[in-house]
């Protein structure tokens, strides 16, 4: 048995001609170029050489049972592998960044529609998929991918949609998250709200120190950080609310609301550790929706989120939202068209409309 499984590694690690997988596949010879553009698997060698390994042939061929007649697959790279007990097949949206197709999930709440569904996945490691697709992969390329904790996003992204080729899609994730999305290749934009005020640094020094090359921050809105209330709690100070009898809800570790609060928390000598922390939340709505519903007292988040749900609002800073690309991102034309069309003045004024948001330095860029 351990000599037949030792045999069989040998020949899933096979490395296959051109000419092999067309007889594999029993396809003509020149027509394993039409399959390379639909997501073969290939490893080029150089100028029209290719080599294939036999076991991720036979795992596209498998995947492409799965898609329907006439519909491409390409080869994607999750930005974050599916978890145990993940449903299948998942919901994605798709950007080519860095000349490789990254796909992220939508998540089971959301009614976007979704550019493609995950197939089997590869047969040499995850997070290495196959994604058959619903538009041609050159239409999908057009896609701009931004990851960012910020719900105006979806509003500003939808706005923007119209008036660019190709798709904007919001990943939300939290400002750290994002940044590190930016610098792995997985998102072509990053939404990040982390400035320090008290130590004198602001985004563009973070940037430089997070990602180690030429970006570009791009000003989206300010706002204020906060603790979001019921009306019952309303004029509270930070001290007030770290009574054992308050009840909070905490943002993950790396939110930008976390940061702010645990800042915050040090300046009147506590920390996270000393409140009364029932549950921890995924995004700025969450929080509010929580201590809306009175399954906590007090949470971390922003003033627009929290008046959009009737609450309470105590400040804690003032702070910006920005974009971040890189600098070689920011020449990609569908990239470029994005970030231009922000600087728009009905742009600013449906943003300003919609919640306390200043909006007025929407589109100016400097780099990082």
């Amino acid at each position: 048995m351990l000599l037949f499984a030792t045999l069989r590694g040998q020949v899933d690690d096979e490395l296959l001609t051109s000419a092999e997988v067309a007889r594999l596949l029993r396809v003509h010879p020149k027509h394993l170029y039409r399959l390379l553009r639909r997501g073969l698997p290939g490893h080029r060698l150089g100028r029209g050489h290719w080599r294939f390994r036999r076991d991720e042939v036979l795992a596209w061929m498998s995947a492409a049972t799965v898609a329907s007649p006439g519909e491409p697959v390409v080869e994607v790279e999750l930005a974050r592998p599916p978890r145990e007990g993940d449903p299948g097949p998942s919901r994605v949206v798709l950007g080519r960044v860095n000349d490789r197709w990254v796909a992220h999930a939508l998540g089971s709440q959301s009614w976007r529609s979704a550019d493609g569904l995950l197939l089997a996945p590869s047969a040499r490691s995850l997070p290495r998929m196959r994604a058959s697709v619903h538009a041609s992969p050159e239409v999908l390329a057009t896609n701009v991918l931004v990851a960012g904790c910020a719900p105006v996003l979806a509003m500003v992204l939808d706005r923007v949609e119209r008036t660019v080729p190709g798709r904007a899609h919001w990943i939300p994730t939290n400002s750290t998250t994002a940044l590190q999305q930016l610098a792995d290749g997985l998102v072509h934009v990053a939404g990040i709200h982390l400035e320090d005020h008290d130590a004198g640094a602001d985004h563009a020094r973070l940037v430089r120190a997070r990602l180690g090359r030429p970006a570009h921050v791009i000003r989206l809105v300010r706002w204020q950080t906060g603790v979001a209330l019921p009306t019952a709690l309303a004029g509270r100070t930070l001290d007030e609310l770290l009574r054992p009898s308050v009840r909070w809800i905490v943002r993950e570790p790396g939110a930008g609301a976390r940061v702010v609060l645990e800042r915050a928390l040090a300046r009147v000598g506590a920390s996270t550790a000393d409140l009364h922390a029932v549950r921890m939340a995924v995004d700025h709505d969450a929080v509010a929706r929580m201590v809306s519903l009175g399954v906590a007292d007090a949470g971390p988040c922003i003033e627009p989120v929290a008046r959009a749900h009737g609450l309470g609002f105590l400040p804690l800073v003032d702070e910006g939202f920005d974009l971040v690309v890189t600098a070689e991102t920011s020449t990609l034309p569908h990239v470029a068209r994005l970030l231009h069309a922000l600087d728009d003045t009905c742009l600013r004024k449906e943003v300003g409309a919609v919640g306390p948001y200043d909006a007025s330095a929407m589109g100016h860029a400097f780099a990082a």
